[in-house]
């Protein structure tokens, strides 16, 4: 009888990786009880809120300190469990208690040389990693890892279909590589940190030497194709964000939608709301050329500029200030008051769609009846 007592427990015990700590499956929850943290495995679960879509996570065990490894957002996070199981806290000082024990589903096997079996040191190599790595960092699931792949086809590090993509595995440290007799958590946990540190510098740097002629300039066709087929099959939420940003910047309203309703689809309320009003187009949700600067008022549901009106003389007042309105190749572009341009394009029923990133997915609408043009003015590039 003892014996059948003990199997539960001894069950559970076979469930947990080696040197596990006492993390349950099930929901834990911040103390404001804005976040959660929810485990189906015991190395495996997302992070959510009630307004965004789930971020999934691993759990990496290899060094001294567990980290949360964010697949989405490419970071890695310590954390602290307490010996019971019920606290989490996170270097924020954010604590999670847990709320709701559930049974743990199946661990996901984790094959030699793939992002998951290098865990942290996965996310520590995407900034330098090569397009092979990438592709297999997307293809595993990691957003973070699609994010690289749009980085490299931007950056043109890589091309579609190209056969010159290196190496296709990622690797942990010896030192790194637990049920191995070399496997050492405290020399893990500096290496560890190490990597991670001079991964973000490596970004940082990046993010330095781009400027905004580099950010805005539109990738290829194909490889455009390219990422919205992999946001589609993945479903990453970060990542369909950025290749919804690419079709806004190749003037492809309907395939920006389309990434974005995916975001929307898993659960971020700002992703429904951009796209509802845009989807009620149907096949007008297209651009057409702009050949004469709009007249009169325009105004959208919200957002950071929701009211545009045009004079007879190629103004446009954005808030309390007269602008001039310029075209460029069929779109329309308002300076303001950081030198950058508001950019607005024609939809095929006569809105106007923002195409910047301050006015991206906004829907401007005539007042019924209103006239579209004031008189003629001819087109300048």
């Amino acid at each position: 009888m003892r014996l059948l007592n003990f199997l539960p427990t001894l069950f559970l015990l076979i469930a947990l990786p080696a040197g596990a700590d006492a993390l349950r499956c099930g929901e834990y929850r911040s103390t404001d009880g804005g976040m959660a943290l929810v485990f189906t495995t015991p190395s495996t679960g997302y992070r959510h809120n009630h307004i965004s879509e789930p971020e999934p996570l691993w759990v990496d065990r290899s060094a001294a300190r567990t980290r949360l490894v964010m697949l989405d957002d490419g970071v890695a996070e310590p954390i602290r469990i307490s010996a019971d199981g019920q606290r989490i806290e996170d270097d924020v000082v954010t604590v999670y208690t847990l709320r709701q024990a559930r049974a743990c589903t199946i661990e996901p096997t984790a094959m030699d040389g793939s992002c998951r079996a290098a865990g942290s040191h996965c996310i520590a190599q995407l900034p330098m990693a090569s397009p092979g790595q990438a592709q297999r960092a997307c293809n595993e699931g990691v957003g973070a890892g699609c994010s690289t792949v749009l980085r490299q086809l931007h950056d043109e590090v890589t091309a579609v279909g190209s056969d010159d993509i290196g190496p296709a595995r990622f690797e942990r440290p010896p030192v790194c590589r637990e049920h191995t007799p070399g496997h050492d958590p405290r020399a893990c946990e500096a290496l560890t940190d190490d990597a991670l540190v001079a991964a973000m510098q490596r970004v940082g740097e990046r993010l330095q030497q781009e400027d905004e002629d580099t950010l805005d300039s539109r990738l290829a066709a194909a490889a455009r194709d390219h990422l919205q087929q992999l946001c589609l099959q993945h479903r990453s939420g970060r990542f369909c964000v950025e290749v919804a940003e690419q079709q806004l910047i190749a003037l492809e309203p309907a395939l920006a939608v389309q990434a974005l309703q995916v975001v929307c689809d898993a659960g971020r309320v700002s992703a429904c709301e951009r796209t509802a009003p845009l989807r009620e187009l149907g096949a007008d949700l297209r651009l057409v050329p702009l050949l004469q600067v709009p007249c009169g008022r325009y105004q959208a549901d919200g957002g950071s500029l929701d009211t545009l009106t045009f004079d007879d003389a190629g103004r446009a007042r954005v808030d309390t200030q007269d602008v001039r309105a310029l075209l460029l190749d069929g779109t329309l572009h308002i300076r303001h008051d950081n030198g950058a341009d508001y950019v607005l394009g024609l939809l095929a029923n006569g809105d106007l769609l923002g195409l910047d990133a301050f006015t991206g997915y906004q829907r401007y609408r005539r007042p019924p009846g209103a006239p579209q043009f004031c008189r003629e003015r001819p087109a300048r590039r």
